[in-house]
């Protein structure tokens, strides 16, 4: 009985963690971001809980800042805040790189703009 009771109380603690880590299936997390034209740095992207960050490597970007993202299975819709109205980036599509590791990439409406890959 007390074995049975341990087991209850250990699923009860685990199901929130298990449920979050559901939630972005690979999107949520770090992401370091490079430009797709020149390879150079752009910055730093965090998706957690239908929300980013994102913290632009040339000082005084508009796209630095925050807002809110709809989840999917394979990426994001960005839905307002510094990367849509001050990058125009409307979208993030998970895909694996040449090596299959992951990567996130970031599309305005005409094109990719953006690769970014997870950090620790």
């Amino acid at each position: 009985m007390r074995f049975t009771l341990a087991v209850a109380a250990l699923l009860l603690v685990a199901a929130p963690a298990a449920a979050q880590s559901l939630t972005g299936v690979g999107v949520e997390g770090n992401w370091g971001c490079r430009a797709n034209i020149d390879g150079t740095r752009a910055g730093l992207l965090t998706i957690y809980a239908g929300s980013y960050g994102y913290a632009s490597a040339n000082f005084g970007s508009a796209a630095s800042g925050s807002g809110t993202v709809e989840m999917a299975s394979n990426g994001v819709t960005f839905l307002d805040g510094n990367l849509l109205a001050g990058a125009g980036i409307t979208s993030a599509i998970l895909g694996f790189d040449d090596s299959g590791r992951d990567v996130l990439q970031l599309y305005t409406a005409e094109k990719n703009v953006l690769t970014c890959t997870p950090r620790g």
